[in-house]
């Protein structure tokens, strides 16, 4: 006796394909689901909902709404939270308002998950009075705020610099009956670190494992930046020593820590001799440190060495970006190595790669030094964005010269 899987099975396979990214195949099963006479119901409109917002096909997003509107099938709380949380990561925030309108006019009641990603949205965009209010508003509408919903201000304020507000936050979580999680901690450790309040991140990290909250591999990327920044560089490989005796394994960015923390510290050498035991410890370098050695490569006038770290990059499977390019042109003009960096400039924009603001400032200090260069200027205009601007510039400063 055959056994026909019925929606809850489907639904499964659909929300498994969904979560992979492989939501063309879920579109497809949807569809074969039809043809078989098996009616999808919201869970599945839902999870195909969630796929399509996770890779920004809104166009798609809004037809499977309709199709699924025709089907008389109303969407739920969870079906408007998925597009309340998707609308807000993409800062979006207008349109998620509207799904919220759209929920009161139906009698779909928000949760604090609803609020929750509102205030997420709020905080991308910089609107921390807003965010504020949405969460003062949350005991007004009978929900208590979880520890989410104050991780989400928390960070908001760090990310502004405003560490004070973010602290008194901070302080507020037990009074309202929550317990800081390692969010919680790693957040407002690295808010205090990014203000150049070290002691106080210190301090808090050890009252972080006075209460027996378990810090984790971020925690310690965290710290680790900050005895970088502050040139403790023996301090730091300490500290990558005590992470491996208690059984946390640095991964790759801890290590593109270290090997950032040892080129800003002039220590060149002991960057490469970390990026080639790299392999060893099973790990790819990935195209940060690839930048982050290449730029300095560049900045200690080891052009050639560079190039051949680059086409070694390619090779491996890790492309160049923007960034690997505006950091090795940083590295020659701050040499006055401008005639190495114009053939760097011509493949920059052929990759289809833009300068940044500090490559432009330097290319224009080059302008200011040489006067009319026609090839300079042509190379300019291909890869410095808004190029008016530096034209502006350019008038403004050669006026005051």
């Amino acid at each position: 006796m055959s056994c026909k899987p019925d929606v809850r099975a489907y639904n499964a396979v659909i929300d498994g394909l969904c979560k992979d990214q492989m939501v063309d195949d879920a579109l497809r099963l949807l569809s074969r689901m039809i043809d078989k006479g098996i009616s999808p119901n919201i869970v599945t409109y839902s999870s195909i909902i969630q796929g399509l917002c996770n890779v920004g096909r809104w166009k798609d997003v809004k037809e499977l709404i309709n199709e699924m509107l025709d089907n008389k099938i109303s969407p739920d709380v969870w079906t408007c939270n998925i597009l309340v949380d998707a609308f807000c990561k993409e800062v979006m925030v207008e349109e998620a308002e509207n799904i919220l309108e759209i929920m009161v006019q139906r009698s779909i009641y928000p949760n604090i998950v609803t609020y929750d990603a509102l205030m997420v949205g709020y905080c991308l965009q910089g609107q921390m009075g807003k965010a504020k209010q949405v969460l003062h508003s949350i005991a007004d509408r009978g929900l208590t705020p979880s520890i989410i919903s104050y991780n989400s201000l928390i960070n908001g304020y760090c990310k502004q610099g405003r560490v004070d507000e973010a602290w008194n936050l901070f302080l507020e979580v037990p009074c309202k009956g929550l317990q800081h999680d390692t969010v919680s901690y790693n957040t407002m450790i690295q808010g205090l670190f990014h203000k150049g309040r070290y002691a106080d991140g210190w301090k808090l990290f050890n009252d972080m494992e006075a209460r027996g909250i378990s810090p984790n591999l971020p925690t310690y990327s965290i710290l680790l930046e900050g005895l970088c920044r502050t040139q403790q560089i023996a301090q730091a490989f300490s500290f990558v020593r005590m992470m491996e005796d208690k059984g946390v394994n640095p991964d790759i960015f801890t290590y593109g820590i270290l090997i950032e923390g040892l080129c800003k510290d002039g220590k060149l050498d002991m960057a490469r001799d970390l990026f080639n035991q790299l392999p060893s410890k099973g790990l790819q370098p990935n195209v940060h440190i690839y930048s982050i050695i290449i730029g300095s490569l560049c900045q200690e006038g080891l052009v050639e060495v560079a190039k051949v770290l680059l086409v070694e990059m390619e090779k491996s499977g890790c492309a160049p970006n923007s960034v690997t390019y505006n950091v090795m042109i940083q590295g020659l003009l701050k040499r006055n190595e401008l005639c190495n960096a114009m053939p760097l400039m011509e493949e920059m924009h052929k990759r289809g790669f833009l300068a940044d603001s500090s490559t432009a400032s330097m290319l224009l200090d080059q302008l200011q030094r040489k006067g009319k260069d026609d090839i300079l200027m042509k190379t300019i205009k291909n890869i410095v964005p808004k190029v008016e601007d530096l034209f502006w510039l350019l008038r403004y400063s050669f006026n005051r010269v």
